[in-house]
C-alpha cells in the first residue's frame, strides 16, 4: 500500500567525528517526484525534534531508541551504535510516513523541506482575529452569523479563586439580599454584536456566583439559556427589536442538583431540555412552569445534549459511552434507540443532515465516532460506521460538510484536522496555550472559531487547498508511472521464470531420451549414466 505522505526518509549511514567525538547520522529524504537530498544530524537533534513534536502530537509518536545503547562507562561499541542507528531509522521512517507530521513546523525545519522541497509544503491555517479581554477562561460560545451576534460563557478556572469567591459571596443570616449579581463573579455571559465596519462590540455582561458552563441561543425566540455549575439554568430574553443591547427578562430555574452539561430549547412547544451530571434528562414546560419529563437513562453522568429541529429528535451522551436518541415530537420524549459505543465519556455532538451522520468524540481516549443515523424518521436503525483514533482527553468536535473535514479540540490546546473521507489526519494546529473548550465552524465564511481557558477566542481561515493541486497531480502521475513499471517488471520476471522452467523441462526430456538410447546400445546401467552426468 502506497503511503499518502509526500516524502520518504531513512538513515543510510553514520560517521564518527573525531574532533568532537560525536556520531552523526546521515538521513536520506526522497519526495514523490524523485528529488533526493541528504542531511546529517546528531542524536541530541533527534531528541529536540521529539520534544517539539510532542507539543503537537502528544503520545501519538514513535519512541526514540533508549540512551542505554551508548553509555560513558562501557563506551560506544559498534553494536550499540548499530542499534541506535536502527532505532533512529525506524523513528524517522514513521514520522515521514505521516502527512500530518510532515506538515508540522518542527519536522519541516528538521528535514529542511522549505529549502529542498518547497513544493510539498502544506498551506497552514491563518489566524485572522482574536477576541481578548474576557474576565475568565472561555467555557462556551455561540455565534449567529445571520444576526452578527455572539454570546460568550466564561468561568474562573482556578479552584482556589472559586473557593475564595464562594466564601466571599456567601450571605450570613443577618445580611440583606443584594440582588442576583455576584460580588466576586465566578462565571459570566457576555453579549457581542458585529458593527457595520465588521468589528464586534461588547454590549453587556451578566455575572454569576456559580461557574457558567454552557449556553444555548435560539435566534427565532430570542431566548438565551445559560447552564450553571450549581445545577441552575438562567433564562434570558434578549429581544432583537432592542438591538440586543439588553435582556428584558431574566429567570433562574433550579432544574438540577449538579452541573448542567447541555441545553436545548424547543421553540414550537416552548420546552426547555437540559441534562446534568446528576444523571437526569429533564424537560420543562416554560409556559406552565411544570416538569414534563424527568428521565434517568442509566446510572452514569450525562455529558452532552444535541437537539435537532429538522428531525424532531434529541441526542444524549453519557460518561459510560452510551448514546441515546429520543423522539420529541409528542409531549413526552420517547427513547427510540440506545447505541453502545464501547468508548468512555462522550463529549460533543455534530449532525450532518445531508449525509445523515452524527459525529461525536470520546474524551477518555480521543476516539472519533461516526454514526449513520439514517434518514429522518428512521433513526431507530442508527449504527456506528467508523472510528478514528485521535488524542486522549479530546474536548470538542466540529465538522465542515463542504470540505469533508473533522475538527477536534484537545486538552493540550491543539486542534487536529481530519480528512473524513480518507480517515487520516491532515494537520495539527497549535491554537491555544490551554484546554480547547469550544469549536464552531462557520460554513458561510469558511472559518473556524476556537476558544480555550486562556481567555481568548480565535478566528482561523482554512486554506483553499492544503497543497498545490498541480503538484499533487504530478505526484499521482509519478506514482501511477512507477506502479505501471513495477507491474511490467513483475510480469516480465514471471514470464521469464515460466520460460526458464519450460526450457529446463525440455532439456531434461532430451537428456532422458539420450539416456535411454545409451542404455539400449550399451551394457552400462541407466543409474550409472545419471550419476555421471
Amino acid at each position: 500500500m502506497e503511503s499518502s505522505s509526500p516524502i520518504q526518509a531513512s538513515i543510510i549511514s553514520h560517521r564518527n567525528d573525531p574532533n568532537d567525538d560525536t556520531i552523526y547520522y546521515k538521513i536520506q529524504i526522497k519526495n514523490k517526484t524523485s528529488d533526493v537530498w541528504e542531511l546529517e544530524k546528531r542524536f541530541s537533534q533527534f531528541e529536540d525534534l521529539a520534544k517539539k513534536l510532542k507539543v503537537l502530537f502528544g503520545e501519538q509518536l514513535p519512541t526514540l531508541p533508549k540512551k542505554k545503547y551508548i553509555t560513558f562507562l562501557v563506551g560506544k561499541t559498534p553494536e550499540d551504535i548499530e542499534k541506535r542507528k536502527a532505532g533512529l531509522d525506524e523513528f524517522i521512517q514513521n514520522l515521514a510516513s505521516r502527512p500530518e507530521v510532515v506538515a508540522s513546523e518542527p519536522l519541516k525545519q528538521f528535514l529542511e523541506l522549505e529549502k529542498n522541497a518547497k513544493e510539498i509544503l502544506v498551506n497552514p491555517p491563518k489566524l485572522l482575529f482574536e477576541f481578548k479581554g474576557f474576565l475568565h477562561g472561555v467555557r462556551d460560545f455561540t455565534v449567529s452569523t445571520e444576526q452578527g451576534l455572539m454570546f460568550v460563557i466564561t468561568s474562573d478556572c482556578s479552584v482556589i479563586n472559586r473557593l475564595d469567591a464562594y466564601l466571599t459571596n456567601m450571605k450570613a443570616p443577618w445580611e440583606s439580599e443584594k440582588g442576583d449579581q455576584a460580588l466576586i463573579p465566578v462565571g459570566c455571559v457576555e453579549c457581542w454584536l458585529q458593527q457595520e465596519n465588521g468589528d464586534f462590540q461588547r454590549l453587556w455582561v451578566k455575572m454569576y456566583n456559580s461557574q457558567a458552563i454552557t449556553c444555548y441561543w435560539n435566534p427565532v425566540a430570542s431566548i438565551l439559556l445559560v447552564g450553571l455549575d450549581s445545577g441552575s439554568i438562567n433564562y434570558l430574553y434578549v429581544p432583537e427589536k432592542e438591538g440586543f443591547k439588553k435582556f428584558t427578562e431574566s429567570m433562574e430555574i433550579e432544574q438540577h442538583t449538579d452541573r448542567v452539561m447541555g441545553l436545548y430549547y424547543d421553540v414550537k412547544r416552548k420546552y426547555l431540555h437540559s441534562i446534568s451530571k446528576d444523571r437526569k434528562y429533564r424537560i420543562l414546560n416554560l409556559r406552565k412552569g411544570e416538569l414534563v419529563a424527568d428521565i434517568e437513562p442509566d446510572q452514569y453522568e450525562l455529558t452532552c445534549l444535541l437537539g435537532c429541529d429538522e428531525r424532531k429528535k434529541t441526542f444524549v451522551g453519557d460518561r459510560h459511552g452510551e448514546i441515546y436518541i429520543y423522539d420529541i415530537e409528542k409531549k413526552r420524549p420517547k427513547l427510540i434507540i440506545k447505541i453502545p459505543t464501547n468508548q468512555l465519556f462522550i463529549r460533543g455532538f455534530f449532525i450532518d443532515n445531508q449525509r445523515n451522520y452524527l459525529f461525536s468524540i470520546s474524551h477518555e481516549n480521543g476516539v472519533i465516532l461516526i454514526i449513520d443515523i439514517q434518514l429522518p424518521g428512521r433513526e431507530q436503525y442508527s449504527k456506528e460506521v467508523a472510528q478514528l483514533n485521535g488524542k486522549s482527553k479530546s474536548r470538542e468536535i466540529g465538522w465542515s460538510s463542504k470540505r469533508g473535514e473533522i475538527y477536534v479540540g484537545n486538552i493540550d490546546g491543539t486542534v487536529t484536522i481530519w480528512d473524513a473521507k480518507k480517515s487520516r489526519q491532515l494537520y495539527v494546529l497549535k491554537a491555544h496555550d490551554s484546554d480547547i473548550t469550544k469549536l464552531q465552524w462557520l460554513d458561510a465564511d469558511q472559518t473556524l472559531l476556537t476558544a480555550a481557558k486562556d481567555k481568548v477566542i480565535k478566528v482561523w481561515s482554512m486554506p483553499q487547498y492544503w497543497r498545490d493541486p498541480k503538484i499533487v497531480e504530478k505526484e499521482l502521475e509519478q506514482e501511477q508511472l512507477q506502479a505501471k513499471q513495477q507491474n511490467a517488471d513483475f510480469i516480465y520476471k514471471n514470464v521469464q521464470k515460466q520460460f526458464d522452467q519450460k526450457f529446463q523441462d525440455e532439456d531434461e526430456d532430451d537428456m532422458a531420451v539420450w539416456h535411454k538410447d545409451q542404455q539400449r546400445h550399451s551394457d552400462t546401467k541407466y543409474e550409472d549414466i545419471v550419476e555421471l552426468k
